[in-house]
């Protein structure tokens, strides 16, 4: 150990001895720890017509479990779904969460034109800021690339509404290329692979743009790209309350530029405990696969989820990853409209991993609401793992697609915010650094 090492460890130790702060303050000054309430609900910190999260009722400050649901604007995730009839959604998604409504044909054409149009990215971007300056860490990538847009807008700190929509929309259109660029950068010139660039093609839906431009060879099929499509759809947002999605509101409500507002929700999306549960779901998975295979006995199954419980198997951490949720008790929908969409996709590809997925899911459900003593669900990122693995997508790139997929909702939320609260966020901590008898400042 170096002498500069010694000295911060030995202070690290002073911090933790004189700056402990004990858990039962926080009950004594009624603190809500993480914004949550003592029931495990979240403090209401905002108003919002943009998208709302249900899973429970509360009765005599008591959560009770119910059937999860998802709205858009009013509108149930599954019935947005369907008003794709068959064909891709996202973009009329987009439309719907910025404008309050779903689009009429008119308004579909003319928006999904306006997307496309805003595709390419400036002159000279992607070989002066993207290919130049790779990073292992994708997230890291994008957000400096978004960071870089800031100086090719002409008026980049203009925060009026009509201006943030035209900005926002362009933003948007822009993620698959910026995405899939990042991706191209890193595979090049960190992991020593050949460079494939493709640029965007107008006539693409927005999903198809994203395999397109990902895909060395820019070949997908019909089934893949609306798969994506349904992902990115149900991945568009998660209410205002979500971690991501109040980051946003934080920030933008200083009247920052709306490319630091992204960033600063990209930064948090890109944290294991928000935007990461997928790969943990595929890698928990890949490990009870290696183990006891695809077509295991039931006891099998539960021998492992017991072991997972007992923090004896995986990670050790005692979580089943991709059973449980915040918010969802007795189902969570987007997980079920990704659960039809895993297995459509696999019996395309011939795979049979959905099978034990959901014999898994199954299994899960019942062990860890027996351990809990409260419903459990599977939710959206047990299955979300499985179709990009089926997709053929890189584990670099699981958490940007979340990203290309959010950043609609989080432009959504600034703008409300802006709209109708257009205060700066200003909580309070309580301070308890004083002597336990001292309760004030001499």
């Amino acid at each position: 150990m170096d002498e500069m090492t010694g000295f911060l460890a030995e202070k690290y130790s002073d911090l933790l001895r004189d700056g402990r702060i004990e858990s039962d303050l926080y009950a004594k000054y009624k603190v809500k720890r993480g914004l949550r309430n003592e029931n495990g609900t979240g403090v209401l910190v905002g108003l919002s017509k943009v998208s709302d999260v249900s899973g429970y009722s509360v009765k005599n400050d008591v959560k009770v479990p119910k059937e999860g649901n998802l709205y858009y604007r009013n509108i149930d995730i599954r019935d947005v779904v369907k008003m794709a009839k068959g064909d891709f959604g996202y973009e009329n998604t987009c439309f719907l969460l910025l404008f309050g409504h779903y689009p009429d044909p008119v308004e579909s054409r003319k928006f999904k034109k306006m997307m496309s149009d805003e595709y390419d990215l400036p002159d000279g971007f992607l070989e002066n800021i993207i290919l130049p300056h790779p990073s292992k860490s994708l997230m890291n990538h994008i957000s400096r690339s978004i960071l870089s847009l800031y100086s090719f807008d002409s008026d980049p700190d203009n925060t009026q509404i009509l201006e943030l929509i035209r900005k926002g929309i362009s933003l948007v259109s822009k993620m698959p290329a910026i995405v899939s660029y990042c991706l191209q950068a890193k595979s090049h010139y960190l992991d020593k692979d050949s460079l494939h660039i493709h640029y965007p093609r107008k006539d693409f839906s927005y999903a198809e743009n994203i395999l397109y431009l990902s895909r060395n060879d820019g070949i997908f099929t019909d089934i893949e790209a609306k798969t994506l499509d349904r992902c990115l759809m149900v991945h568009a947002d998660h209410s205002g309350g979500n971690n991501s999605a109040f980051v946003g509101t934080v920030v933008s409500s200083t009247l920052t530029d709306l490319y630091s507002m992204i960033c600063a929700s990209l930064a948090s999306l890109k944290g294991p405990r928000h935007g990461g549960a997928s790969m943990a779901v595929q890698d928990m998975m890949s490990s009870v696969i290696d183990d006891i295979g695809l077509d295991p006995k039931d006891s099998q199954i539960e021998a492992v989820i017991d072991r997972m419980l007992k923090k004896d198997y995986f990670d050790n951490s005692g979580l089943v990853y991709g059973i449980g949720h915040a918010i969802y008790t007795k189902s969570d929908p987007r997980c079920e409209i990704l659960r039809e969409e895993a297995q459509k996709l696999s019996e395309s590809k011939g795979s049979g991993k959905v099978g034990l997925y959901m014999r898994f899911e199954k299994i899960a459900k019942k062990k860890v609401s027996e351990r809990t003593g409260m419903e459990a669900c599977a939710n959206v990122d047990f299955y979300a793992g499985l179709i990009y693995e089926l997709l053929g997508v890189p584990r670099d790139l699981f958490i940007p697609l979340f990203a290309a997929s959010r950043v609609v909702g989080w432009i959504a939320h600034d703008i409300e915010t802006l709209l109708y609260c257009n205060k700066i966020v200003r909580p309070a901590t309580k301070y308890v650094g004083f002597p336990e008898n001292e309760e004030e400042r001499k």
